[in-house]
């Protein structure tokens, strides 16, 4: 997909060929982009985050460089790693495959599935480059494939997502996977007069982020933190640049819906189109008003409608803790759990020091006078 004008473009560098390792495979990297393109027209189920112009967006936004590797095995199979690294000599460097907020990455194959064996070779070239860390965040379709050939020793952090089968149609998905109570509730939002609009121009961005802010406010008492830092936190993680340009670069592949109830923005979500995969990716609201008018259902029932209309074969919602709310909504439209890990590589085990050192922070930061 061509970039709109004004979306920011990286200089694309030249891939780098390295020695052929072990097995007798070839790396280039970053991946050859008209490579990498020939790659995605063979993988049928790739992710809206699986493409060059998504890693683009990585890049331009957080700083990283791109790092993403192109594989040739010694069959003429090709394999494509989207992976992009932070700036630093290479014992420092800090890679991602994608880093959190960024999606899912994992591998493409231009023939057929990714295989055991592709992830096993990947993973142990990966383990003899020097580098700090790196974080690998596969596609939870592939989650059976990746832990069959991951190595031992790599660090495993579990994880859940849901996923909206389309197969069969809208029609079969409404009818057969929706909940009753979740029909009931759309028809509710459609009878209190909520309207939903559609972008892909970024025209409704500055929407998307008046709600993003109170949905930042909401989260903030719910978890007990200082609001100044909760907004911190929000402008560093989401600034809203981060929005702007991933609809500028990708067009019609970066879909904003809003719901309007008496001329109001109550909620909104972002949804990103593939060639064969919709992918649910952010979303904000005024909890106050999507509640009672039930926004937020008509926003998915119209963006899963088109996600089966363009084609697709599944309409991805995200991470959720199992048992959540969170995890209770997404079940009510029919999407099926998948259980699957991310992996990091790091020679020494940072990841586990740094997280019982936010641990503590966080406990800090609840302490409030009167508290036990």
């Amino acid at each position: 997909m061509t970039p709109l004008a004004g979306a920011p473009q990286q200089r694309p560098r030249p891939g780098r060929r390295e020695p052929p390792g072990p097995g007798g495979f070839a790396v280039s990297t970053p991946a050859p982009a008209q490579a990498w393109r020939e790659v995605l027209t063979r993988a049928r189920r790739a992710l809206p985050t699986q493409t060059p112009a998504w890693l683009g967006c990585v890049c331009a936004v957080d700083g990283y460089e791109d790092a993403s590797r192109l594989y040739q095995t010694a069959d003429g199979r090709r394999l494509v790693l989207p992976l992009v690294r932070r700036r630093a000599v290479p014992p420092l460097a800090v890679r991602a495959g994608l880093p959190v907020g960024w999606g899912p990455g994992g591998l493409l194959s231009d023939d057929g599935p990714v295989r055991p064996e592709d992830v096993r070779m990947v993973v142990e070239d990966l383990a003899r480059r020097r580098s700090l860390r790196t974080l690998l965040r596969p596609d939870p379709a592939a989650a059976a494939v990746w832990e069959a050939g991951m190595p031992s020793g790599v660090r495993r952090k579990p994880c859940m997502t849901q996923t909206v089968p389309l197969d069969g149609g809208f029609d079969r998905v409404w009818r057969t996977r929706f909940r009753p109570d979740t029909r009931t509730r759309v028809r509710r939002a459609e009878r209190a007069g909520v309207v939903v609009e559609r972008d892909d121009t970024g025209r409704l961005v500055p929407v998307f982020h008046e709600l993003y802010a109170s949905s930042v406010a909401r989260w903030a008492g719910r978890d007990g933190r200082p609001l100044a830092l909760a907004r911190w936190q929000a402008a560093r993680r989401e600034p809203e640049r981060k929005l702007r340009t991933v609809a500028a670069a990708l067009g019609a592949g970066c879909r904003i819906y809003a719901a309007f109830h008496a001329g109001q923005p109550v909620a909104a979500i972002v949804v990103l189109f593939g060639s064969g995969t919709a992918a649910y990716w952010r979303g904000a609201m005024r909890s106050e008003l999507a509640g009672p008018t039930c926004a937020n259902y008509l926003l998915h029932r119209t963006a899963i409608e088109d996600a089966a209309q363009a084609g697709c074969t599944c309409y991805l919602m995200g991470e959720s803790d199992p048992g959540s709310p969170l995890a209770l909504f997404k079940s009510r439209f029919g999407a099926v759990s998948q259980h699957l890990a991310s992996y990091r590589i790091e020679p020494v085990p940072l990841g586990a020091l740094a997280s019982r050192a936010r641990s503590g922070v966080r406990q800090l930061l609840q302490l409030r006078p009167g508290r036990g």
